[in-house]
């Protein structure tokens, strides 16, 4: 806890004063915890289960911190210069974090994984980012000035939700017992296209923005959250097949609406009727493939 709040500390427009400190706190969070697995290990009289497959994948983050904390110590004097570098090497260490357990993931049991726990958690840390963007878009409306723009925004986020809600809490099959890293690695992604959405509607609110580049921004952040929700298709009960048909409607819906984006671009509107047709277009994909099961 020490380092974590050490860490938190750390976190400034001046990173080139505090990166030493942050990566010192890194690294004794980390030990710290590669002490306790190394416990567990212990325990367990194997490093064949989860705890010694956590502490390999932590034993290489680490690895990536000291090869920064390196950097950092005989590079002092130019640290300014070499920022950029160990940024870098930062930014790989957790993306190594991220996604290494993907490609190295042991043999352990995997009941002692809570499925439907794991739904539970990355549904909250959904839904928070959901409300952020709710948040982030209020500003868009004034009671001054009434606007269509702010209703199709509003629209857009509650379809891209209920396309979430229906897949992932309707669709999915929660009792079972899976090692999850579908789920956990898709909700990486879920997390960033909606934060890359809420960039988008910052941009419109803007008014100052390139609208090709806008309209780009929506399209990908839209193709990353679809691809990313349905890819939890593989824990569907077996009653339940996303068909070719489904498939093909989905892709139909997306060339439909990213081409009316980006023809009608400079009209805001326009554009974000693009966008809800991409959506709720989804929704009412996802929407029938519940009921089909009702």
């Amino acid at each position: 806890m020490i380092a974590v709040i050490y860490m938190t500390n750390t976190i400034s427009t001046q990173w080139n004063n505090m990166v030493l400190s942050f990566n010192i706190a890194m690294l004794v969070l980390l030990l710290s915890v590669v002490v306790l697995y190394t416990i567990q290990a212990i325990k367990e009289k194997s490093m064949q289960g989860a705890a010694g497959n956590s502490i390999k994948i932590l034993l290489i983050i680490c690895a990536i911190y000291f090869l920064a904390l390196f950097c950092i110590l005989f590079n002092l004097k130019n640290i300014v210069i070499w920022i950029h570098i160990i940024a870098w090497i930062h930014v790989i260490a957790v993306l190594t974090g991220a996604f290494l357990p993907f490609f190295i993931k042991g043999k352990f049991d995997k009941n002692i994984i809570n499925f439907p726990h794991l739904v539970e958690r990355f549904e909250l840390l959904t839904i928070i980012t959901f409300g952020e963007s709710v948040v982030g878009i209020t500003h868009f409306f004034d009671i001054n000035n009434f606007e269509i723009l702010p209703i199709l925004i509003f629209l857009v986020v509650l379809s891209m939700f209920g396309s979430y809600v229906i897949q992932i809490h309707n669709l999915v099959e929660h009792h079972r017992v899976e090692r999850s890293l579908r789920l956990m690695f898709s909700h990486y992604f879920i997390v960033i296209s909606i934060n890359l959405m809420t960039v988008a509607f910052e941009l419109v609110h803007n008014g100052e923005v390139n609208h090709l580049f806008l309209s780009k921004l929506i399209i990908i952040s839209l193709i990353i959250f679809y691809i990313s929700i349905l890819s939890n298709k593989e824990y569907y009960p077996k009653k339940i097949k996303l068909t070719q048909k489904n498939i093909f409607t989905i892709i139909l819906i997306f060339i439909i609406g990213s081409t009316t984006m980006l023809l009608f671009r400079d009209n805001l509107s326009l554009l974000l009727l693009g966008t809800l047709f991409i959506t709720l277009g989804n929704f009412g994909v996802l929407w029938k493939k519940f009921i089909e099961i009702k």
